[in-house]
């Protein structure tokens, strides 16, 4: 069904834009007919084609500050806030050093926490509506012991999704979390390319037998940023394809 929302009086904020993910959902909203404006790391290069592209580490709060105002003086004030930023080092919690558990930890929780701030403190200076969609994972509820600090990192995401929403609520701000399972995208993405038994093996393990490309992803949150969502708030859409249901018992495929 095609989209027949105006979202032409929409202003949306994306980080992490140059992955897989936030690319996809950026591109998207842009389609839409958005205005869109995005950040990424500081070592990364936007491509020509980007706009209203700035480089900063969300981990820094002031950088996270400047670009958000910059980019209110370009494109207005925002009305939709993609938290998409993130990282993952692999690792076991008792084997993780203090550097790898804090980087994680700053960008993913403590980064999503500035964004946020950051663009609803514009949101309500403006006096606008808005809509904030984080980027969570399934690894939220499935802990993934191999990439600990993650796990942990997304569960704290998650219980900051809940209290922005029920805080900003009554601002008319909706706060709301996807949360993928495995995407075809970024180090996934590279690992399948190179071993492609590990992909089947990987799609198999899935009850959808389907891995999500970014694609995916970027309808889902879609579907929460949209102008038309009026009352959703504090909602976790899991796309998993069924993946957090599964268990060794209960596969959820037939032999």
């Amino acid at each position: 069904m095609p989209d027949t929302v105006d979202w032409s009086g929409e202003v949306a904020f994306v980080t992490g834009a140059l992955g897989s993910i936030g690319g996809a959902i950026a591109a998207d909203l842009a389609a839409r007919g958005a205005a869109v404006a995005t950040c990424d790391m500081p070592d990364k290069t936007a491509p020509p084609s980007a706009r209203c592209y700035h480089r900063v580490d969300v981990a820094q709060s002031a950088e996270v500050d400047a670009w958000v105002r910059a980019a209110a003086g370009i494109c207005g004030p925002p009305t939709i806030g993609i938290i998409c930023a993130g990282l993952s080092i692999p690792g076991r919690l008792t084997e993780a050093s203090d550097a790898d558990w804090s980087r994680v930890i700053d960008v993913n929780l403590t980064g999503a926490y500035y964004t946020a701030r950051a663009i609803v403190r514009q949101m309500l200076i403006a006096k606008v509506p808005g809509r904030l969609v984080f980027i969570g994972s399934w690894a939220a509820h499935a802990p993934h012991p191999h990439i600990g600090a993650y796990s942990a990192s997304k569960a704290g995401l998650r219980a900051l999704v809940q209290t922005f929403a029920l805080e900003l609520a009554e601002k008319g701000i909706l706060v709301n979390e996807v949360a993928p399972g495995i995407v075809d995208g970024g180090l996934s993405r590279e690992l399948f390319r190179r071993d492609p038994a590990l992909e089947a093996r990987t799609r198999g393990a899935i009850p959808a037998d389907r891995i999500i490309a970014p694609e995916d992803v970027a309808r889902d949150v879609a579907f929460l940023a949209s102008p038309a969502n009026r009352h959703t708030t504090g909602s976790v859409l899991v796309s998993d394809g069924g993946l957090s249901l599964a268990s060794v018992m209960n596969p959820g495929r037939h032999p």
